[in-house]
Formats: structure tokens, C-alpha cells, sequence
């Protein structure tokens, strides 16, 4: 199968673009801040996102409480996580000003050897244009995610900016990250942890925090993981030795949130990989912290990312954007 581009779906009401070859089929939502819903490992005909059982995806006004308005699926974060305060005084949406926002869409390629799509999203608070192109190759197993920010105003503005592509997972997936150092942050009051707590990647006392646990732990917990010694992240299904992972610049994403909900938080089990520009979640934190990024007016950040479906291996030790992985 060669590349192709459908916009003539729709998914409970909302615009829905699909794009796909032969490995992957990616369905995105331009009313929802671009948030790509569906995530199709055709190697084993299976979605890789996790997706609510009681909420279906649905427009939302700025403000809104995420997690109660959350399908699941890919977001994206910005200028945020956790509610807070900009420095000059503006309340901060939770999880940022995209999610609620409708993306423009352009299609810039279409034929047989490529597909490629670009979202532009320009945020009501902060004075930024977000924007991300989404390129599918024949015959490559990675969506290739190229993106730019923009200080569209007249003064500096800091933020967060986070990947956040939940995940279905099971009792046998496990989470590889090239990091070092790990801290926890939310919990849920069981075996992963507590606020504060920090340890070496990837042992939490005697429990190896990249296996998943399944839902009778009761649990949930939001870890940093930092030292990252390479830009990627992986999580596989040991079972099938099939995989999902992103390789990213570390020198712009310097930190991996790990969100683990085993059965502890709204009865829901998923994992999110995701990272992240700064810690912790609130921007006005980050900022103290100084682990925050700055943008001057009329400057732009740019990067890539590779979002990869891999198979053959139940761990990982090494993932790269062409696709490639090391066991």
C-alpha cells in the first residue's frame, strides 16, 4: 500500500482527517487542537492509544477541566500542565491552550510516496502560533512530526510543553527510558511512590517502575524522570514483542513524565511516556525552579520528533527515527 489522505470522515461529529501507508494509520481531530485520536499499528491491526470508556471526544471551552472532559488519545500540552499563573498575571488553562482550540489544516503533500499535513493553532492567552506537520513516507514505520512555536508578541513568555499520548497497555508492556534520576510527584498513597521521593531509574526500593502493574495495584502515580542520556522513549508489549515509542531532541524535551494509572485514579488503566520541555506541572513552579523555557518576541523554537511503531524485540535499548530499534 502506498500513502494516502482521507478528510471525508467524521468521529462522534468532529472533522477527522485519516492518514496512513502500509505500517500506520493515523486519524487526527482539527477541532480538538490537532489531537490525534487513533494511532494504528497495522502490524498487529491493534490502536496504540488508550481511549476513555466514558467519554467520547467532544469540542471543549477554553478553561474546562481536563480531566473531566478527557477521551484519551495524543495531546499536546502548552504553555502548561497543572492550572497555574503566567508571569504577568493570566490564569493558565489545565494542560494548557491547545487542547480546546480548532487547528487549522493544510495539506502541503499528497502522492503515493508521501503524505503531509500541517496544523496551525494560534493560542488566545499567550501569543504564540503553535504549529506541527505530520508527514507519513511509503514504506516507513514513523510519523515524522515537525514542529515550530512562535512568540507572535511584544514581550517574553515561559512555558511548558509536553507530548501526551496515552497509552492502552497490559500487565506485560514495559517503559524504557535512557534516564538516570527519577522523582515523584502525584501519587496515589500506594506502591509508587511518594511526593518528594526520589531514586534512581528505573528501581522505586525493590519495585522496577518499567513494568507495568495491572489494576488490582490500585494505584497511580506521575513521575520525572531527568539525566536522560538520549532523546527517546519505548514502550513494548513483551507478549507480541510489538511497540510504540519517540525519539526527540534532548537538549528541548530534557524531561520524561511517566503518568501510571493502575486501576487508582477515575477506575481507568493506561500509561503515558511523555516528554517534556520542564517540570514540575504548574508553569508558575517551573519557572521558580528554572526549568522552564523562554521565548522573546518574534524568536521560534523548532524541532522534530519521530513517533515509531517497532516489532521483534521485548525491550528496548536504543530507538531511532528511521525506525530502527536495539533490544
Amino acid at each position: 500500500m502506498t500513502c494516502r489522505f482521507d478528510p471525508h470522515w467524521r468521529y462522534h461529529s468532529l472533522e477527522c482527517l485519516r492518514i496512513e501507508n502500509e505500517h500506520v494509520a493515523v486519524d487526527v481531530l482539527p477541532e480538538m487542537g490537532a489531537k490525534i485520536y487513533h494511532l494504528i499499528d497495522k502490524g498487529r491491526d491493534q490502536d496504540i492509544l488508550w481511549h476513555s470508556p466514558r467519554i467520547a471526544p467532544h469540542a471543549v471551552a477554553l478553561h474546562a477541566n481536563f480531566d473531566d472532559h478527557w477521551s484519551g488519545g495524543w495531546d499536546e500540552a502548552f504553555p502548561g500542565g497543572a492550572p497555574s499563573q503566567n508571569r504577568y498575571g493570566d490564569d493558565l488553562p489545565y494542560m494548557g491552550e491547545l487542547w480546546t482550540q480548532r487547528a487549522e489544516w493544510r495539506l502541503e503533500q499528497c502522492n503515493n510516496a508521501e503524505v503531509t499535513v500541517a496544523f496551525t493553532v494560534t493560542t488566545p492567552i499567550t501569543p504564540a502560533r503553535w504549529e506541527r506537520r505530520l508527514t507519513i513516507l511509503a514504506g516507513s514505520p514513523t510519523v515524522q512530526l515537525s514542529y515550530r512555536i512562535e512568540n507572535l508578541g511584544q514581550r517574553p513568555f515561559d512555558f511548558n510543553w509536553g507530548l501526551h499520548p496515552a497509552q492502552a497497555i497490559s500487565p506485560a508492556h514495559r517503559f524504557d527510558v535512557p534516564a538516570r534520576v527519577a522523582e515523584v510527584d502525584e501519587h496515589g498513597g500506594g506502591i509508587l511512590g511518594h511526593k518528594g521521593e526520589r531514586y534512581e531509574w528505573p528501581h522505586l526500593g525493590e519495585l522496577d517502575v518499567r513494568r507495568a502493574l495491572g489494576a488490582e495495584a490500585d494505584d497511580f502515580a506521575l513521575h520525572y524522570l531527568t539525566g536522560l542520556e538520549a532523546g527517546w522513549v519505548a514502550c513494548t508489549d513483551t507478549e507480541s514483542g510489538r511497540g510504540f515509542g519517540l525519539t526527540f531532541d534532548p537538549s528541548v524535551f530534557t524531561t520524561v513524565w511517566l503518568w501510571m494509572v493502575y486501576g487508582g485514579w477515575r477506575g481507568y488503566y493506561h500509561a503515558i511516556v511523555e516528554p517534556w520541555t520542564g517540570y514540575p506541572s504548574a508553569l508558575a513552579e517551573a519557572v521558580s525552579a528554572g526549568r522552564a523555557r523562554i521565548l522573546d518576541p518574534g524568536t521560534t523554537l523548532q524541532t522534530d520528533v519521530a513517533a515509531v511503531v517497532y516489532g521483534g524485540v521485548r525491550s528496548v535499548s536504543r530507538l531511532e527515527a528511521d525506525g530502527s530499534v536495539s533490544p
